[in-house]
């Protein structure tokens, strides 16, 4: 797998607890509090995507953080930027937990 087969989405990503320099691409009204790998992982499946989990992975920002690990290898698809599938994966996580 060559590093442009994929894009590297951070929970950190979608964290509400984080600001945008830290490494949130998300607004904060798209973002959830604390996400985790498990709820990433559904939204990437809900989604239908090819992706690799790893949870051992820590945000270079972050790296001295346990409680922020873990990331997705989401392999790129048509009609998706980063920037627009981490959207995507926000809302259904943030869907996801207000139960619908």
């Amino acid at each position: 797998m060559g590093k442009k087969d994929y894009w590297v989405v951070w929970r950190i990503n979608i964290d509400s607890t984080v600001s945008r320099s830290n490494g949130r691409v998300v607004p904060r009204q798209l973002a959830v509090e604390k996400p985790t790998l498990d709820e990433l992982v559904k939204a990437a499946s809900t989604l239908g995507l090819k992706y690799e989990a790893h949870p051992e992975k820590r945000h270079p920002r972050h790296w001295f953080e346990e409680d922020s690990a873990g990331c997705l290898y989401v392999y790129k698809v048509e009609g998706y930027g980063r920037r627009s599938l981490i959207k995507k994966l926000a809302q259904l996580v943030k869907s996801s937990r207000r139960g619908g």
